[in-house]
């Protein structure tokens, strides 16, 4: 938006009014002088909320200067690719998403639509332009379904995650028998006892007659 202003006008004399009230300069809305009689309004990166009727004053006078109207930006939905979408009980998942640039919104953490709170499994980190998300020791059910990243108009998700469980071997049980010796001592040659009975034979002598 450009102001004209009379010559001689110092830039406290120029006031930069939004629905009545005055806008002051900032980061987002920027009011330089480009000449002796012409000064420059930039609303950087224009937000909905930028709506509305500008005017200025010169030296206390007001005069329109616009009318802005603001078109909503649109979201734009987009599916992460992985190398793999179903891992195994206990393994590691790892999610990086880079940017070619620092994105100019900033990005929440989700899984399954609601926000990832960190714990000595799962970690979340911001480094520039690369955001990361680990879960570590995999637990099915739990950590399975979808990863999100989430700015106002951008929203990226990885694909259905799913866990495998691990296969439980039956449950064996080590029974330990103990030996047992047994150490038999033979006895002496033993005695063997024979008890011969003698049979007496009584014969008698024919008489002679």
């Amino acid at each position: 938006m450009t102001i004209e202003k009379p010559k001689g006008t110092k830039p406290e004399d120029v006031v930069l009014l939004k629905n009545g009230d005055e806008l002051k300069p900032s980061e987002h809305v920027k009011i330089k002088s480009t000449s002796p009689t012409t000064t420059e309004v930039e609303i950087i990166k224009a937000k909905l909320e930028d709506e509305g009727d500008y005017t200025v004053k010169v030296k206390g006078v007001e005069q329109p200067l616009v009318r802005l109207k603001v078109h909503p930006k649109p979201v734009i939905r987009q599916e992460m690719q992985l190398p793999k979408t179903q891992f195994n009980e206990k393994e590691i998942l790892t999610i990086v998403c880079q940017f070619d640039a620092r994105p100019e919104e900033p990005f929440v953490f989700l899984h399954n639509d609601q926000p990832i709170v960190p714990n000595d499994r799962i970690t979340t980190t911001v480094e520039d332009n690369k955001y990361t998300i680990v879960v570590k020791n995999l637990r099915p059910d739990e950590d399975e379904g979808v990863y999100t990243l989430k700015s106002d108009h951008l929203i990226l998700d990885t694909p259905n995650i799913t866990v495998v469980p691990e296969e439980k071997k039956p449950e064996t049980t080590t029974v330990e028998i103990e030996e047992e010796t047994i150490t038999v001592t033979p006895n002496e040659q033993p005695q063997v006892e024979t008890t011969v009975q003698e049979e007496q034979i009584v014969r008698e002598t024919p008489q002679v007659r």
